[in-house]
């Protein structure tokens, strides 16, 4: 039986895409869980998560409701806490990469992270658990290392160099006040995310396989011809959320993950050119052909020009090869006996699943059955 008492794991994000399925799984695992929500779209930070987690809010979960961009309001919240936070798990952050690096873009992704971190700390505040993304590599190529950080890369777009830069600070931060300091960087996270702007890069996944299921039971239409711009021989490195929860639930609290900084992605991941077939020979689609980013359409098709524009924010990225090294999540997962996803056929059936029955809500077609 879980006591007021207890230490507690506070989950800042716990709304969007990654932490929700975090929330969950601590749960499962009988954490005491305190929650950072903000007052949004009119609603209360609890009224979020009650509508989110359902009763199960009410019982399991304390809430505090304050912004990490408002510091003067998060400590008054904080310090009425009963719970004693011992471990942040931090997914919070700007996840637009047209955000840019404003005053109110920093004041979430950087100062109020600082803020929280140097407020909980009297309090006995154990360990600091890190959200990132593998991309703060940036614009480089080939094999990165989970123990590379500043290189002098170029970036992409300011989310990635925020990113960075929060993860320097809170290393500098983290050393001075005796915090233990785990960070995760899961590259491109897919699975059945929330229509928020943190679900984007999930849900860019699950449209376009919705746009591709619309074609394959369409009548003839499996023969519409549809170039889609990316790069072939480019690794297409997504991996699933499930993968990304457990892995952090499992190595906030193992003491072999103290201070370590740590990919999760998938194993060997497909080329988009294998990607593409996959989902071809899945769908029975004949005419998808992959073609360079870098080159422009000629004369392209309504359907075409449908794609490229649901591609467009990504579009970089489809023009980037770049091969994570997980050697750190592989020892330290390995321990928990749970290894690295593979994206093959079976995993593409789970995602086709998931994109038809967000758009349907309903029960598969037998086409669709797993084979």
């Amino acid at each position: 039986m879980l006591r007021k008492s207890d230490p507690a794991v506070l989950v800042t994000g716990a709304t969007g895409f990654i932490g929700r399925h975090v929330v969950s799984r601590l749960l499962l695992a009988g954490r005491r869980v305190v929650i950072l929500a903000r007052r949004r779209a009119g609603l209360t930070g609890e009224q979020r998560v009650t509508e989110i987690f359902g009763e199960l809010s009410r019982r399991s979960l304390e809430v505090v409701g304050a912004d990490l961009a408002n510091p003067t309001v998060l400590r008054s919240e904080i310090t009425r806490l009963e719970s004693s936070i011992d471990t942040v798990i931090h997914c919070a952050g700007e996840t637009s990469f047209l955000a840019g690096d404003g005053e109110s873009t920093r004041g979430t992704q950087i100062d109020g992270s600082l803020a929280l971190l140097k407020m909980l700390r009297p309090g006995g505040l154990r360990s600091w658990v890190h959200i990132s993304t593998a991309f703060v590599c940036g614009r480089r190529e080939g094999m990165l290392y989970e123990d590379e950080t500043d290189l002098g890369q170029e970036f992409h777009n300011s989310y990635e160099r925020l990113k960075l830069e929060l993860e320097i600070r809170l290393k500098q931060t983290c050393r001075q006040l005796g915090v233990d300091l785990r960070i995760f960087r899961p590259s491109v996270v897919v699975g059945g995310a929330p229509s928020t702007p943190g679900g984007a890069p999930s849900n860019l996944l699950v449209a376009f396989l919705r746009l591709l299921i619309a074609l394959s039971c369409k009548a003839g239409a499996r023969n519409t011809p549809l170039r889609i711009q990316g790069r072939p021989q480019a690794r297409f490195n997504i991996v699933p959320v499930e993968y990304v929860a457990t892995a952090i639930e499992r190595l906030t609290d193992d003491p072999e993950a103290s201070g370590e900084t740590i990919h999760l992605v998938a194993k060997n991941p497909p080329t988009q050119k294998r990607m593409l077939e996959m989902m071809s020979a899945r769908l029975d689609l004949h005419n998808l052909h992959l073609v360079n980013a870098t080159e422009e359409l000629r004369n392209p098709s309504p359907l075409e020009m449908r794609v490229a524009r649901l591609l467009s924010p990504y579009r970089d990225y489809l023009q980037q090869d770049v091969q994570f090294d997980d050697s750190a999540a592989r020892r330290l997962l390995g321990r928990h006996r749970i290894e690295p996803p593979v994206i093959d056929d079976r995993e593409l059936e789970r995602f086709l699943k998931l994109a038809w029955f967000s758009e349907r809500n309903g029960s598969l077609p037998g086409a669709f059955q797993l084979r």
